[in-house]
């Protein structure tokens, strides 16, 4: 009777330990959807103005970044301009009264010419409907060393990039996409 007990035992562990890894590989596949780089969005009218205030904007927020942060800040610059809120134009968005904290500094640290080729690179890419997933309806971020900015909900929290964390909503705002 033991050995059949023991038995039992082991089959049931194998069949719960053959489950738990079969979940987990579809965890693991959701996991890795998220955050991914993707074409998404139709491509928008833009002008070399335009790229040139994506870039800076893509540039001075998330220089020290790698690509995907990149990415994700470009994303949330398209995402309020299709707000309509910050502006009709990329440009009217980037420069949008103190919302992006590089806007308000006197003298801009002279751009490291690599850094800024990845950054143009990409602009590109935004403009031609390139996204992040994940960040479909965020139109808000802070860098995490920013700690509890006022206007951060944290039931509006969606996910940290690299050191940026996004939002879909900022507090006791009617704004969303």
């Amino acid at each position: 009777m033991d050995r059949v007990l023991k038995v039992l035992v082991l089959v049931g562990l194998v069949f719960f330990m053959f489950r738990i890894e079969t979940r987990l590989d579809v965890i693991q596949a959701d996991v890795t959807e998220l955050h991914q780089v993707v074409r998404s969005e139709k491509p928008v009218l833009f002008t070399s103005k335009d790229i040139d205030c994506l870039t800076r904007n893509i540039y001075y927020e998330a220089g020290v970044e790698d690509r995907k942060g990149k990415y994700a800040v470009g994303h949330i610059t398209m995402n309020r301009l299709k707000s309509g809120y910050w502006g009709k134009d990329i440009c009217s968005v980037v420069y949008a009264k103190n919302q992006f904290s590089w806007t308000r500094l006197k003298k801009l640290p002279k751009p490291d010419p690599q850094v800024w080729d990845e950054s143009l690179m990409i602009a590109y890419d935004v403009v031609k409907g390139y996204r992040v997933t994940g960040l479909e309806r965020s139109l808000f971020y802070h860098a995490d060393y920013i700690r509890d900015p006022h206007w951060a909900d944290r039931a509006h929290k969606i996910t940290q990039i690299g050191r940026h964390i996004f939002y879909t909503k900022a507090r006791n705002s009617w704004l969303e996409i």
